[in-house]
């Protein structure tokens, strides 16, 4: 089985929470002796995520914190993965938890022979369903890396269980956060489950609401 680097930022609110959901991921890699390396904290810069790949070019990657349509962020300025840098993930399964970077930088990467787990567009969610945007958020890594499912199974049964939360919450009555999950699954793709597709771009606004609190990864 292949071994991971895990990216996973932490500056401000938003990031907290995501920080907070990749320790999920890193605690089961270690566990099997799989975890190489665990980037975060706090701000991470390119020249560390260059410097990590450099030193483990074999391994995964999984990155959990904001993005943009053609790059991951590792602070508020500076893009840690980009178009321009982006071959060093090539042929490399990747796993994000980014908005909207499935749209230019995932097919990117996967013209050049990797994979690419991610939204085409903005992932949001409410702080009173935590648990559950953990586990929508976190189910497909389990699928596809820990159990070996097939990419194309993994894909389909993490978008199920995207629904089964949505529903859930619908159930208890939380209808703002059922929708968050419907949208988030919607916009979860895996390339190579299927080939890339135009997507029309969206802005993705990077906000924290209250009553009930929203947040957006961008």
């Amino acid at each position: 089985m292949a071994n991971w680097i895990i990216i996973r930022p932490k500056w401000e609110q938003v990031t907290e929470y995501s920080y907070g959901w990749a320790q999920e991921i890193v605690d089961l890699l270690k566990d099997k002796g799989r975890l190489l390396a665990d980037l975060g904290g706090g701000e991470v810069s390119r020249s560390e995520v260059e410097r990590i790949l450099n030193e483990y070019p074999k391994a995964h990657v999984g990155f959990w914190d904001h993005g943009s349509e053609d790059c991951l962020w590792g602070s508020e300025t500076e893009k840690v993965i980009d178009l321009k840098n982006c071959d060093r993930l090539a042929g490399k399964e990747v796993f994000t938890l980014a908005c909207l970077s499935a749209k230019d930088l995932g097919p990117a990467i996967w013209r050049q022979g990797g994979t690419y787990w991610g939204y085409v567009d903005v992932f949001s969610f409410t702080t009173d369903s935590l648990a559950e945007f953990q586990e929508a958020a976190n189910c497909g890594f389990k699928f596809r890396f820990l159990e070996g499912d097939t990419h194309q199974n993994s894909l389909q049964r993490a978008k199920e269980t995207f629904s089964r939360l949505s529903l859930e919450l619908v159930a208890v009555g939380n209808i703002f956060a059922a929708i968050c999950m419907r949208e988030d699954g919607d916009a979860l793709v895996y390339l190579d489950a299927h080939k890339p597709e135009e997507e029309e771009k969206e802005g993705c606004l990077l906000a924290l609401l209250k009553f009930p609190i929203r947040g957006f990864f961008h």
